[in-house]
């Protein structure tokens, strides 16, 4: 479990004082991925070396299974390091070493024997998928698989924790995929507690069970990803589920619903119920659907035909579960 409590970290630049992380709280339990999106400047680069350890924080916690390492000696950091597996952005692999050097460099740096580090090798190069790989040079690989061997060399000192900075971000989308298919299979043969930093909402979609919302060095919006994307407005809601710029059906007056609205399958959806009720078609100018956590949502801008009052629509749709705000189509003001 990793728990990150208060954390601080203030830099100077001469009298002016910059506040980086301004107090971020975070837990992520065991077997379960943790996604932290933000813009840049928000503090995820400077999260990432707090957590790695690569930087000291001004003051908090970074628990993992109940060990603050954040004020642990110089003598035990290399020791409090191996709880830890970093995966960065680029796989930072030594290109003179063949694969299975690089994955059991971090063995090979606490006095691991030579045999013990060649079988734990051949362990995780199978477990990423490269178990014939153990020979070749970087150069001879994909993008991709260099990232298998990153994720491989982090789980060489079996950590109780894996910190993925920006996993993804220099990968196509199809080996986007299948790399962060990669890290929720891990997880669960693991139980490993996995926290994520990135700027990519379908990483976020796709493996996490949990997510944070960094801003000027503060999470301002938090919690499991049904629940954070479930309030219409919120802004993971609008992240997450968001309505592309410029998708609405063109109508130049009126009035639009905005809808939240979640269901199981085979259930009747608030719009169809409404739609039956007033016995009229309610036009969807723009939509999205998602599967997340484990629940359906569809966000949707419908438009109320003049003969039907926007708040008796809105009531209707209310009492099917939904969420609704009103916008007016000539300013584009929810209210």
């Amino acid at each position: 479990m990793i728990a990150v409590t208060n954390l601080k970290k203030i830099y100077y630049q001469g009298t002016r004082e910059v506040r980086a992380l301004d107090g971020v709280t975070i837990q992520v339990p065991e077997n379960s991925v943790h996604g932290v999106i933000g813009q840049s400047g928000a503090g995820k680069s400077t999260l990432v070396r707090c957590l790695a350890l690569l930087d000291r924080p001004s003051s908090g916690t970074v628990e993992i299974n109940g060990v603050d390492l954040a004020h642990v000696r110089s003598a035990e950091l290399r020791r409090a390091r191996r709880r830890l597996g970093v995966v960065f952005q680029h796989a930072n692999l030594f290109d003179s070493r063949t694969i299975a050097a690089n994955v059991g460099y971090p063995l090979e740096l606490v006095g691991v024997d030579r045999k013990e580090r060649a079988a734990k090798v051949t362990e995780l190069l199978r477990l990423v998928g490269l178990g014939d790989a153990a020979d070749a040079y970087p150069a001879q690989l994909s993008g991709g698989q260099r990232q298998r061997v990153g994720i491989a060399r982090a789980l060489a000192t079996d950590p109780d924790v894996l910190l993925c900075d920006e996993p993804t971000s220099a990968l196509d989308p199809g080996t986007t995929d299948e790399i962060l298919d990669l890290i929720a299979d891990i997880k669960a043969r693991l139980g490993l507690a996995v926290l994520v930093i990135t700027h990519e909402m379908h990483v976020v979609k796709r493996i996490c069970d949990s997510v944070s919302l960094l801003e000027a060095g503060l999470v301002v919006e938090a919690g499991p990803l049904a629940e954070a994307v479930g309030h219409l407005g919120s802004r993971l809601s609008d992240m997450l589920l968001n309505i592309p710029t410029g998708a609405d059906m063109p109508v130049s007056v009126g009035t639009a619903l905005e809808v939240l609205d979640t269901t199981s399958f085979g259930e009747v959806t608030a719009l169809t119920h409404a739609q039956r009720h007033f016995g009229v078609d309610l036009p969807v100018l723009a939509g999205t659907v998602e599967h997340l956590g484990g629940t359906t949502f569809s966000r949707m801008r419908i438009l109320v035909p003049p003969q039907l009052s926007p708040p008796d629509v809105a009531d209707v749709l209310r009492s099917r579960g939904a969420q609704v705000a009103a916008r007016s189509l000539l300013d584009g003001a929810v209210a």
